[in-house]
């Protein structure tokens, strides 16, 4: 089995980023897009969204509204390197988004290195 799991070129890492509570999400949506669209078109974010509350569903049409959390999948170097990334992010940066005490970037390996979604 482990032979048919692919070779990776690159490491990554999964980013846990929980919200506290009554977090000011909506208010930062716009900054965190504009800071992380570069990241994503030059391939460094790879994946990443809000975390539901246990009782929503992605099909939900309130959905958005149900984001208690961030979870990321970041190429890079380091640790290091992603906490650095995460901390120059505005949920970060603000105070008002993202748990600081909580938050965890852990090495990943992908075995499935890209996905399409609908």
């Amino acid at each position: 089995m482990a032979s048919e799991l692919p070779k990776l070129k690159k490491n990554y890492f999964f980013v846990y980023a929980p919200d506290i509570p009554n977090a000011q999400r909506t208010k930062h949506i716009p900054e965190h897009m504009v800071q992380n669209t570069p990241l994503i078109k030059n391939g460094v974010i790879k994946l990443g969204g809000g975390l539901l509350t246990a009782d929503a569903k992605s099909t939900d049409a309130d959905a958005r509204d149900k984001i208690d959390g961030s979870f990321i999948v970041i190429q890079g170097e380091s640790t290091e390197e992603v906490w650095a990334l995460v901390k120059k992010d505005v949920f970060y940066t603000s105070g008002e988004v993202w748990d600081h005490s909580k938050i965890v970037v852990k090495p990943a390996f992908l075995a499935i290195p890209e996905a399409k979604f609908e």
